[in-house]
């Protein structure tokens, strides 16, 4: 009996599709004029040999079906709430940054790299890698590269849909008078290596 079981609970891992595809074969089948079955098919008394197993795989197909499409529902609906609440905590986080984070960001500008060397012993490099906003690069599949105490740095790219030149206290394009105050307020740490 416990082979039995585990063989139905086995069924349940297989694609939607499939038992998709079942429940409209079996569902044309039931539900089609004999006559045509007959004609057209060549399905002789398909519906009275097979129909009991035929309504049988119709309903649990079907069924099998629905819960999955219910449960997608559920799914979408939950991402797209977490996604929103994602969303509004990564604003809250930009629209907030201290002055030595926005310099930070703004080297990004400055230097007009995707991704920079940056010291992770730095109190806000590592302050803005635990709040999400950077991110370590992956040189060699799942792993970094490091450097004594530096690596390679990026904007995480879902902040960057939401980081606006504003947050770093630059206008959109930057006026000269703004690229010379961030030019003169680099962090530190800019001085050893560049």
């Amino acid at each position: 009996m416990e082979k039995y079981l585990k063989a139905i609970f086995d069924l349940t891992k297989l694609p939607t599709k499939f038992f998709f595809l079942l429940s409209v074969v079996s569902g044309f089948i039931l539900f089609v004029d004999q006559s045509f079955l007959n004609e057209k098919l060549f399905l002789d008394n398909a519906k009275e040999k097979y129909g009991w197993i035929l309504g049988i795989v119709f309903i649990l197909s079907t069924g099998l079906v629905l819960v999955n499409f219910v449960i997608w529902i559920f799914k979408s609906i939950q991402r797209k709430i977490l996604l929103k609440k994602w969303k509004k905590k990564f604003t809250e986080r930009v629209k907030n940054l201290d002055r030595f984070e926005k310099s930070i960001l703004r080297e990004f500008i400055l230097i007009g790299q995707k991704s920079i060397d940056m010291p992770i012993d730095n109190s806000s490099v590592s302050g803005l890698l635990d709040k999400g906003i950077l991110v370590m690069n992956r040189q060699f599949g799942n792993s970094s590269i490091m450097n004594g105490m530096k690596t390679s740095l990026s904007i995480n790219e879902s902040v960057m849909e939401i980081l606006e030149l504003k947050d770093i206290d630059l206008s959109d394009p930057p006026t000269e008078k703004e690229i010379e105050f961030a030019k003169n307020n680099r962090p530190e740490w800019t001085n050893k290596w560049y």
